[in-house]
């Protein structure tokens, strides 16, 4: 690597400060913005996490990876115990019934923070992933268990998703038929349905702070990162108490389905082939619903490694889930994800509380004139190239096209992971193509420019 590369800045990042994590008084960490703590950031503790060659396969091969005993449990239950304190004092805030939200106070924060970059994950992932910000900040999504009066909680279904899909808003999203004629827009359409929202532009958000449009030109519809990480700080083996869940196998559908919209000329996400915005069947049937991407609504396939079948993996309503596979952790345990491996939570028929914080880290962009912008408070975002609150900022294209650069993402998600190319080229070479399985989407007979769920073809890429 050249002289050049190794002292490069982009934004408020070097590409030291990438490659090696933050140091403990790093400006950008909660506590330190808060003016709570100068130097909140523990001594990198626990042993070296090597990612040895047979979990690279495997994480090629399912899209996901388990890592045992990655954060000590200082930091885990250091990290409970803020959090505790917090939900004690009322202080938590509802995300939708049977999730909470904790991530609320620069404490709870430094504490998810701590986890990540006080251990030695971040070192790991650096390894396999390349130079990345630093983590400033995390989602935790936490599960409460049943409560007396029966209800369960967690349960976001067996489709899946992968983040940065948009989520519906009831403000835009038709109740009804009426509301869609209301609009102005014809229902018996099934393109108008298809591109519902093509009367809104890349300043409008959702009540989540996912924009429509991610860029002016309407090419993208889809916030994109590198890897999906989680870390559980409570016992998460127990089957059946609030586990994510993930459609494994699954990337490799997600990343020819974005290739197959890019090459019909996109855009890429919803409104692009095989993603309406609003399911032209559904509008016919009276009940509008959100569209989903034409692989999700498949179930396992041999591919996948074919049906789930897990004693005590069951939904809220008790029923057996057979799409999505449990991701099992120990208190301490971490897991890695490709960005574009659907996953969800899951139902906690548990009487205890499930703990996860979960990062989304995108590799280093060298000319990113916004990398580390502590505004972006990266390791939460979906849009990374967004603001906190969603809005957007301007990029000279010629130098940095950050919505250019997720498409080609999307459509190669290997592309970021400098420690898995060996590994990614082994196994298509094994393989005989770039994917196990080929697939191609059929032209739906209900809109244009959908397309129906895949299916295997012969020809291998």
């Amino acid at each position: 690597m050249s002289d050049r590369v190794e002292t490069e800045v982009a934004g408020t990042v070097s590409w030291e400060l990438a490659r090696n994590g933050p140091p403990p008084d790093y400006e950008h960490l909660p506590e330190v913005r808060a003016g709570i703590d100068p130097k909140p950031l523990p001594r990198r503790s626990g042993p070296r996490l090597e990612i040895i060659q047979e979990q690279k396969t495997q994480l090629y091969r399912d899209g996901f990876l388990i890592i045992k005993q990655a954060v000590p449990r200082e930091l885990t239950r250091d990290a409970r115990e803020r959090v505790q304190g917090l939900r004690a004092s009322g202080g938590t805030t509802e995300f939708q019934r049977g999730f909470q939200f904790f991530a609320t106070t620069p404490e709870c924060q430094q504490g998810f923070v701590n986890m990540f970059e006080g251990s030695r994950l971040g070192e790991a992932l650096r390894e396999l992933i390349g130079p990345f910000s630093p983590i400033i900040a995390c989602d935790a999504h936490n599960t409460p268990g049943a409560d007396d009066s029966g209800f369960v909680g967690g349960d976001q279904g067996e489709m899946g998703h992968i983040d940065g899909m948009m989520a519906p808003p009831p403000q835009y999203y038709p109740a009804n038929v009426e509301d869609i004629a209301a609009l102005g827009k014809d229902p018996d359409d099934p393109e108008a349905m298809h591109r519902y929202m093509s009367h809104l532009d890349h300043t409008v958000q959702n009540p989540m702070g996912t924009p429509f449009y991610m860029d002016p030109e309407r090419t993208l519809t889809l916030g994109t990162f590198t890897a999906f990480v989680g870390i559980a700080f409570s016992d998460q083996t127990q089957m059946g108490c609030g586990q994510t869940g993930v459609r494994r196998g699954l990337h490799h559908d997600m990343e020819q389905f974005f290739r197959m919209q890019r090459d019909a000329g996109g855009p890429i996400g919803y409104e692009g082939p095989g993603w309406p915005r609003v399911e032209p069947t559904s509008v016919a049937s009276g009940a509008p619903r959100m569209g989903m991407p034409a692989p999700l609504l498949q179930p396992p396939q041999t591919r996948h490694g074919g049906p789930v079948e897990i004693d005590g993996w069951r939904d809220s309503r008790g029923r057996p889930y057979t799409w999505i596979t449990p991701v099992v952790l120990e208190e301490g345990d971490a897991f890695v994800a490709l960005h574009g491996l659907p996953h969800a939570g899951t139902a906690n028929h548990s009487r205890q509380t499930r703990y996860g914080a979960f990062y989304r880290v995108r590799r280093f962009r060298p000319n990113n004139p916004y990398e580390g912008d502590p505004r972006w408070l990266h390791g939460s975002r979906d849009q990374n190239d967004r603001l906190a609150d969603a809005s957007a900022v301007t990029f000279d294209y010629e130098s940095y096209n950050p919505y250019q650069m997720t498409i080609d993402h999307l459509c190669d998600m290997w592309s970021e992971w400098d420690g898995m190319q060996e590994t990614v080229a082994r196994e298509r070479a094994k393989q005989g193509g770039r994917y196990p399985v080929r697939l191609e989407f059929p032209v739906s007979p209900e809109y244009a420019s959908g397309r129906l769920p895949p299916v295997e073809s012969p020809r291998q890429a």
